[in-house]
């Protein structure tokens, strides 16, 4: 609270009087100043000192925050872009999806020298996921442990995502060396509306 200090020198004679009366003016300042230096309004310059610090912590506190939020913000958008690139390049399109997984099947076996004598497919929806289907197609091969060895190493290494799920291999009784070999392909095919020509048949090449 503010105060108002009014003195009327006049009634004050000699100059011990004044003199006293000037003494107890300056008295009451410096008090003033005095109380004002040790607890001024906004705090002491400690104080101050102390909230600055606060102030300068919580900026970088919230500095590295925003940076990480950054970060993170960044990765799931470029996992977002390489997820959609995977798709494109692995997910097969409904509408060609027999026709190239039976190319790839052709070309590998005609590479390896194996020879192909039965297919069939079957098709289940992926749980969790609204447009895409497993594909298996299920294949019975013939040829030697060598032809069978390449087929293998071939698939390995097909451009397509064709996953191997199983192999069995069983010796012919007639053939020297020559294999009766089941095996079963899985893919992933992207919905797009359209069927899958020949799913789901019994056998035989279509």
């Amino acid at each position: 609270m503010s105060r108002n200090f009014s003195f009327n020198l006049s009634g004050l004679r000699g100059p011990g009087k004044r003199l006293k009366a000037l003494a107890i003016v300056l008295g009451v300042l410096n008090a003033a100043a005095i109380y004002f230096y040790i607890a001024p309004p906004g705090g002491s310059r400690r104080q101050l000192h102390h909230k600055e610090a606060q102030i300068r912590s919580d900026i970088d506190l919230h500095r590295v925050a925003t940076q990480r939020l950054k970060t993170v913000s960044q990765k799931v958008e470029l996992g977002g872009e390489q997820t959609d690139q995977f798709a494109g390049q692995y997910f097969l399109p409904r509408r060609t999806a027999f026709a190239t997984i039976v190319s790839e099947l052709l070309r590998i076996s005609s590479a390896a020298g194996i020879t192909e004598r039965e297919r069939s497919y079957s098709e289940d929806p992926i749980e969790g996921t609204d447009d895409l289907t497993l594909l298996t197609v299920n294949s019975t091969y013939q040829g030697t442990y060598a032809n069978l060895m390449h087929f293998v190493n071939q698939v390995d290494h097909s451009p397509l995502l064709l996953i191997l799920d199983s192999l069995s291999a069983t010796p012919q009784q007639e053939g020297a060396g020559l294999l009766n070999v089941q095996m079963r392909f899985l893919a992933v095919i992207h919905e797009d509306g359209s069927a899958v020509p020949g799913s789901a048949s019994a056998g035989g090449q279509p």
